[in-house]
């Protein structure tokens, strides 16, 4: 596979194989792909540990339902806008003028 790197990116595999740091360019590559998939990894674990946590908190019952209206209207707020199909009000079966 070739690939034509943008300027910036090829500027920045010169440096690092002029430093020494690398001796070639798929050693490289190499690394940075192992480095992305380092990352991936960490990414799944959090996410994992996130969702672990999260069902035991809802086991326990330290957890309640979702607010759907509130949820929506804080969003609203944020944007500034009023999402389609929901009154101008800010909250779902109220009339808002």
């Amino acid at each position: 596979m070739h690939y034509e790197f943008p300027p910036d990116l090829r500027q920045r595999v010169a440096d690092r194989l002029a430093d020494g740091a690398y001796r070639s360019e798929d050693d490289l590559l190499r690394d940075a792909m192992n480095a992305l998939d380092e990352l991936d990894r960490e990414k799944l674990r959090l996410f994992d540990e996130g969702n672990r946590i999260a069902a035991e908190q809802s086991r326990l019952g330290l957890s309640k339902p979702l607010d759907l209206n509130s949820l929506l209207a804080r969003v609203e707020s944020r944007v500034h806008v009023t999402l389609p199909g929901r009154p101008t009000g800010g909250t779902l079966g109220t009339s808002g003028g």
